[in-house]
């Protein structure tokens, strides 16, 4: 059985990969993470955003309680670090993007 939902998931897939074509330096990619919030979260199945997350935390080696403020934070006020990171990370090498047609 095939939902409505499909075409509509895909497309949106295929619309934020064509977006992020355009993408090459590090403020092209603050920019797509600052205007494209949906594009982190249409991944729901391998749930990339908390893993990244995950990763993040490590590689900053930020605590727990740090995390957590980052997540209460608005979209617009994270910091960089963690849009360069989260960009390349669920964008640039997540695994619907890398996975829809080219």
């Amino acid at each position: 059985m095939t939902t409505s939902l499909t075409p509509d998931w895909s497309s949106e897939f295929e619309h934020y990969k064509q977006l992020s074509r355009e993408v090459v330096t590090s403020e092209d990619k603050i920019n797509f993470f600052n205007q494209n919030q949906k594009a982190f979260y249409l991944d729901s199945f391998s749930s990339s955003w908390a893993q990244m997350m995950e990763a993040y935390e490590a590689k900053e080696r930020i605590t727990e309680d740090q995390l957590n403020k980052l997540e209460e934070m608005q979209w617009q006020d994270m910091p960089e670090s963690l849009k360069l990171f989260a960009y390349d990370f669920c964008i640039k090498n997540g695994f619907c993007f890398t996975a829809t047609s080219s």
